[in-house]
């Protein structure tokens, strides 16, 4: 009997959750202690399906990494099976996406399905670029943008870049697109709309509670400090008396400060 076999009649019967967890840790599997018997079940059953995929159903004699123990039980000494966790080189979608880093840097990174990218390097097209809409305030047409910023860029190298705004707490779009063989631009992707942090303490009065109970939040014109603050100021009992004199030759003598002789 190999190990899947093994596994599913293992399953098949009535365990207990530290049963589940014993035999997931013995297979190499991360178990958190949140998760319950049918989360560890599951976590199993996934990692028989991956086996599966990987390394089809054997008998048990042909199979060297696994070994039978004194009971007659073969004993689960096999590596566990190491799922690909890499990062794709792309995923094949049209995607532009905008973030904002700081008041004045944003964030654009996009991705390309084949036929764009195959197009993008075609005769047609004459450069591709990375434009950058200023739009406070105002329903974007494509062309009453406030700054206009594009920067060049070459498609196969590159799949992201940071822009240098000039302007805090605006909105900005971004918007991949190229120019024909004519000169004419035309856009291909266009972003979310980001806006970038101000870089001043907010002008806002209004007070924002959230009501846990209620889940909801709560705005609220500000009543201002409950206590005004007292300030404090530095001088002296009888003041700066005669600080500078000015002499009938024009030079400049000091006669006393605060009461008391220099």
């Amino acid at each position: 009997m190999n190990i899947v076999k093994h596994l599913e009649e293992w399953l098949s019967q009535e365990r207990t959750i530290q049963e589940l967890k014993a035999k997931a840790k013995e297979l190499g599997l991360a178990v958190k202690k949140q998760m319950t018997k049918n989360d560890v079940r599951k976590l199993i059953e996934r990692y028989v399906e991956r086996v599966k995929t990987v390394q089809p159903e054997e008998p048990s004699q042909s199979r060297p990494s696994s070994s039978t123990s004194s009971s007659g039980q073969p004993s689960l000494t096999s590596q566990p099976v190491r799922e690909d966790i890499s990062i794709p080189e792309n995923y094949n979608k049209d995607k532009l996406v905008a973030m904002p880093v700081n008041p004045f840097w944003i964030h654009v990174y996009w991705d390309l399905s084949p036929a764009n990218r195959e197009f993008l390097r075609s005769h047609e097209v004459r450069k591709v670029v990375l434009r950058v809409y200023d739009v406070t305030f105002i329903e974007f047409d494509g062309t009453n943008a406030h700054r206009t910023f594009e920067v060049n860029i070459d498609v196969s190298s590159l799949k992201n870049y940071y822009m240098n705004v000039p302007m805090p707490g605006a909105h900005y779009l971004a918007e991949l697109g190229y120019y024909d063989s004519n000169g004419n631009y035309k856009h291909l992707l266009r972003s979310n709309l980001c806006r970038v942090p101000v870089n001043s303490p907010s002008q806002s009065t209004r007070e924002r509670w959230l009501d846990l109970r209620k889940r909801r939040r709560i705005v609220m014109p500000s009543e201002g400090m409950l206590t005004p603050i007292v300030e404090r100021i530095g001088g002296s009992i009888q003041g700066l008396e005669h600080l500078f004199r000015i002499s009938s030759a024009g030079s400049i003598s000091v006669i006393r400060l605060s009461g008391k002789g220099m």
